[in-house]
């Protein structure tokens, strides 16, 4: 069956299109509009993250638009410290030559902290769900470094198209797509002047939790590397907290409405 490309322009604010291509779903982004050169995750990417290793389908697990803005916006968002970027995550799970099971990990990101802001405190983010359903793992810890890190919560954050969610402080991150035919786009505003920790989840083999196919749906298996962690709570990203960022606009759009309300992200 033909996919046919998919029009964001309405829920991101700029003119964006989801298109199917060899490589899975990508982003066609309109003339006019910048952002750095597209770069991508591949399944060997993530072998020191995941359950299974050997798993080596499907190769293409996600594609990352960093730095979008229209050219007008360049020097606001530049002064402002942020950076706004869109992701397309791929459907699938993470087998061994396409041939999914029960058990086996649905597709996500690599995961990673951010650095400290200031003493104890690390940069937080906001992420939007443009298109798409998935979740995020949300993974606190007294301490970002540590190997292994002291988990004081761990919540499996479900989201869908039309959520805004803040990621807060002291927190790894990992979207999961939990769908074997829909991919999920994401936009997300962030301080631009830091590098995201990735280092901290590879020594542990990835979050403390991996999330898997269980028919349709999804399980949560514990990551043994882990020597203890906190029953996962689940939440709808409805229920989160936005720290009454503006709603009912895409995130896009939102900053510019209300430039004061993102400062967080670069002042925690």
């Amino acid at each position: 069956m033909r996919m046919n490309a998919v029009d964001l322009t309405g829920k991101i604010g700029l003119p964006v299109k989801l298109a199917p291509a060899e490589e899975g779903w990508q982003l066609e982004i309109g003339d006019g509009v910048l952002h750095e050169k597209p770069a991508v995750r591949l399944v060997s990417d993530l072998k020191p993250v995941m359950k299974n290793p050997e798993a080596n389908s499907p190769r293409w697990l996600y594609w990352m638009y960093r730095d979008v803005r229209l050219p007008e916006h360049d020097a606001q968002i530049v002064s402002s410290g942020l950076r706004y970027d869109l992701t397309v995550f791929n459907p699938g799970v993470l087998c061994v030559d396409g041939n999914a099971k029960d058990g086996d990990e649905w597709n996500k990101a690599a995961g990673h902290y951010h650095p400290y802001a200031r003493s104890g405190v690390t940069f937080p983010e906001v992420y939007e769900v443009v298109y798409g359903r998935g979740m995020f793992l949300l993974q606190f810890v007294e301490d970002v470094f540590a190997i292994p890190p002291k988990i004081t919560r761990f919540v499996i954050l479900e989201v869908q198209a039309g959520d805004l969610v803040v990621i807060p402080p002291n927190c790894a991150h990992i979207a999961v797509i939990p769908s074997a035919t829909e991919p999920m786009v994401t936009s997300n505003w962030v301080a631009r002047a830091f590098d995201s920790q990735y280092t901290p989840i590879r020594l542990m083999k990835g979050a403390a939790y991996y999330i898997v196919k269980s028919g349709d749906g999804y399980a949560w298996e514990r990551n043994p590397v882990y020597p203890e962690a906190p029953e996962p709570e689940v939440v709808k990203g409805s229920e989160w907290d936005k720290r009454d960022l503006p709603t009912g606009v895409p995130a896009y759009k939102a900053f510019f409405e209300d430039p004061k309300a993102f400062e967080f992200l670069v002042r925690p």
